[in-house]
């Protein structure tokens, strides 16, 4: 499973991909909370060589297609997300001819999921803790979809959203190809209790090492 940095704060973004996410995405309210130029954060982040998805609102095909332009203008690399609708399908189907990535968001049921498949999406967010929240196991849900893709060629890669703590990230890395995650998530992967007690040990040890070394240079 690679990693999608699900932000869009510029500083977390750039750390994660140091970190070695595979790609960014983000969504309205995002862009919103940092106050960034939307445009702006699609040149910044799409210099960056990682995959980068790039959020269409609008809710009739030919508002959709017109919006794609726009952000296809800033690159043709970048993967046209698109919120589930009957629009949206045709957007993918549309954009598929053309050999323009797409990925298909707000996924929620397995009905949903297969007609994105069958529209021919790239990439296929599903929501894992939204769907909790709503009385349905959103693990079990990925892991049925991921099942159908392999055992029937399908070509989409799944990416596990809406990923809130640690139990649901090792349950979605056993099934998805990617996990859109937040930046706090990644960061506490550095804060395991285990970790940082090996680290303060093996430090203690090597400063004895040396001094030692440095003691038998002077012999």
């Amino acid at each position: 499973m690679k990693y999608f940095i699900d932000t869009g704060n510029q500083q977390e973004i750039d750390e994660a991909m140091e970190w070695g996410a595979a790609g960014i995405t983000a969504n309205p309210s995002m862009y919103l909370k940092e106050n960034v130029n939307f445009y702006d954060f699609l040149e910044r982040n799409s210099k960056k060589g990682g995959l980068l998805t790039a959020e269409v609102i609008e809710s009739h095909f030919p508002d959709m297609i017109e919006e794609t332009n726009k952000i296809i203008a800033v690159s043709e690399d970048i993967i046209i997300k698109l919120n589930y609708s009957s629009s949206a399908l045709k957007t993918v189907r549309y954009l598929r001819k053309k050999n323009i990535q797409t990925a298909m968001t707000l996924v929620f049921d397995m009905n949903q999921a297969m007609m994105a498949l069958n529209a021919g999406v790239n990439y296929l967010f599903l929501f894992v803790a939204r769907n909790e929240e709503i009385g349905v196991d959103g693990i079990t849900f990925v892991e049925e979809v991921s099942n159908i893709i392999r055992t029937k060629n399908y070509q989409t890669k799944v990416v596990a959203a809406s990923i809130r703590n640690k139990f649901q990230l090792n349950r979605a890395a056993l099934y998805s190809d990617y996990m859109a995650a937040p930046y706090q998530l990644m960061k506490e992967s550095f804060q395991h209790p285990s970790t940082l007690a090996g680290l303060t040990q093996f430090e203690k040890d090597m400063d004895k090492v040396l001094s030692f070394a440095e003691g038998m240079s002077n012999e």
